[in-house]
């Protein structure tokens, strides 16, 4: 049977036909954040990874759990510089310490393009976009609005690269969530899948902040990678009703 004129989307909504008939699943843990994401790609028989590469075929895939305000985080990205290790850089000479990890630093905060957003009492930071250069970069100023410096850049194309490679089809899951004897159990029971419209329309989706952008910089506080850098570096989210301002859907059912 086929779905949609696309071969990938169609085996994927195949194996989620199939996956959704299983009605409630064991999560593969009970973290309320990773598990259910976690769970389907078990179910895929996909590994867990952080690959630059879509995660089914040529499909990005993201799980949505009934009635979650959460935003839908599209992808992140390095910075293209102007150090080689940027990240480093900002965590080193912006971040807030930590309470409890003696040595180590954390630097999280969203970013709207043309504002400033004060960031540990201390930093203002001001998302900008220069057409010109073609970059998305920051400026960092004091609490007294004195301009600092110029930092974190990334080019367009480097956002056009991995929207084209990572994001070029979307798939939105759905799926219900129980508890039963401290364990979780997911249902999925909708697919819903996209393609996305056009890079410019992304880039206009940040100027519009229809896209949400932020900054991850952090490191583990438990289990065996304690202490471990996670950056995220940066970050691009949408919203779930916003999505269709970036992508077209072009099939969605649910099961």
């Amino acid at each position: 049977m086929l779905y949609t004129n696309d071969l990938s989307f169609n085996d994927l909504i195949k194996k989620v036909k199939v996956i959704s008939e299983k009605g409630y699943i064991k999560g593969v843990n009970n973290n309320l954040i990773n598990s259910c994401g976690l769970t389907l790609e078990k179910e895929l028989g996909k590994k867990p990874d952080s690959l630059f590469f879509p995660d089914f075929k040529d499909i990005e895939i993201k799980c949505k759990q009934r009635f979650s305000r959460f935003d839908i985080s599209l992808f992140t990205i390095s910075f293209d510089g102007p150090n080689l290790f940027e990240s480093n850089y900002i965590l080193d000479k912006y971040g807030k310490k930590d309470s409890q990890f003696k040595g180590k630093k954390t630097l999280n905060i969203s970013l709207i393009l043309n504002e400033k957003v004060l960031f540990n009492n201390k930093y203002y930071f001001e998302l900008k976009m220069d057409y010109d250069e073609e970059l998305l970069y920051i400026n960092i100023y004091d609490k007294r609005n004195k301009f600092i410096e110029k930092r974190c850049f990334i080019s367009f194309d480097s956002i056009k690269q991995r929207l084209n490679v990572k994001l070029s089809k979307l798939a939105i899951i759905r799926a219900s969530k129980k508890k039963e004897n401290e364990n979780l159990y997911f249902r999925y029971y909708k697919v819903s899948c996209y393609i996305l419209k056009d890079f410019h329309i992304f880039l206009n989706a940040i100027e519009n902040r229809t896209v949400k952008c932020s900054i991850s910089l952090r490191f583990a506080r438990s289990g065996n990678e304690v202490g471990k850098n996670k950056n995220k570096n940066f970050i691009f989210s949408v919203s779930l009703d916003n999505l269709d301002k970036i992508y077209n859907m072009i099939y969605s059912r649910e099961f």
